[in-house]
């Protein structure tokens, strides 16, 4: 048993230093820690991370596994530690456990991130702001100007800099989701295996506090009224807020498409469109902001029942 763990240890971790050194697989590289960690537990997710940091470090470079393990293996543990949180809940029955709740584990990754976004700004941007220092690095690159000029019509100093902005509010936006997209793909695979530690969730009862939103508009507020890397940096905040709306906007479609004929075509069709078309994202996004005013999937209406369709439950 011990040595078919840690097979599935070895495996996993070059699997993540694999997914991470190549680029077009970069966004999962912490999928493979996330299935270790909800299907074994927490000791074998840290080995997991920690043979894959080696491998990076010795590799690739010891600032890569530091990039590695800051922007993709800690988020990732962190949101595995607080899914695989319980506590005994007492039922005629017997004693019931109840996990650390959706909601949250959605929240603390978007406080992470935007912990890991105003660090980002402040610390690696120098005097001239990190738009504008992503903006240069893009500039002075023969390779990459050519690259710009040719496909964006990319010249102007101007020009750059509107790039740098718009790369650097989607990348910081994209993190969260990238983090429990990551867990929840493992979620997923470990509920049709069987093998998963933390229960299946219905994510068509998720639910966003008023005060996000408040929040959201904040960020929106700040992100017109002021200039420079500040003005990129609430702009990113307000990104990172609208990702859990965009999650919970998935959350109303998936909900309220159960009894459609060729639902799964359907869905399917969906998910390629985000991935080929990022703009789509918006009215899903919307959708999920508007949610909490409209009541789409008529949760007030009947707030205390429980779902018994299938489907949606991974």
């Amino acid at each position: 048993m011990m040595q078919s763990l840690l097979l599935r240890i070895s495996v996993a971790a070059i699997s993540s230093f694999v997914l991470f050194a190549a680029i077009f697989t970069l966004p999962f590289a912490a999928l493979p820690m996330a299935y270790i960690g909800l299907a074994y537990g927490l000791g074998p997710a840290v080995m997991v991370a920690g043979l894959a940091v080696v491998l990076t470090s010795v590799l690739l470079s010891p600032p890569l596994a530091i990039v590695f393990t800051i922007v993709f293996l800690l988020p990732s543990f962190a949101v595995v530690r607080q899914a695989l949180l319980s506590r005994a809940v007492p039922a005629p029955q017997g004693p019931k456990f109840v996990f650390y709740p959706l909601q949250s584990l959605i929240l603390m990754t978007l406080a992470i991130t935007a912990v890991g976004t105003i660090i980002g700004f402040m610390a690696l941007g120098g005097q001239p702001g990190l738009p504008q220092s992503l903006a240069s690095a893009l500039s002075s690159s023969p390779e990459i100007s050519g690259a710009l000029a040719q496909v964006y019509q990319v010249s102007s100093p101007e020009d750059y800099l509107r790039l740098a902005n718009i790369m650097l509010v989607t990348s910081f936006a994209s993190w969260p989701l990238l983090v429990l997209g990551n867990a929840q793909i493992a979620q997923a695979i470990l509920v049709r295996q069987g093998k998963n530690l933390r229960p299946a969730t219905d994510y068509a009862t998720l639910t966003l506090p008023p005060w996000l939103a408040l929040g959201l508009a904040g960020f929106l507020a700040l992100a017109l009224g002021l200039t420079g890397w500040l003005a990129t940096l609430f702009a990113a905040l307000a990104a990172l807020a609208m990702g859990a709306y965009f999650l919970l906007g998935l959350a109303v479609i998936h909900a309220n498409s159960r009894n459609w004929n060729g639902r799964g075509l359907l869905l399917a069709t969906l998910y390629f469109l985000l991935f080929v078309m990022a703009w789509v994202s918006i009215p899903v996004s919307l959708m999920g902001l508007l949610d909490a005013r409209f009541d789409f999937r008529g949760l007030k209406k009947h707030p205390d029942k429980p779902s018994d369709l299938p489907g949606d439950k991974e």
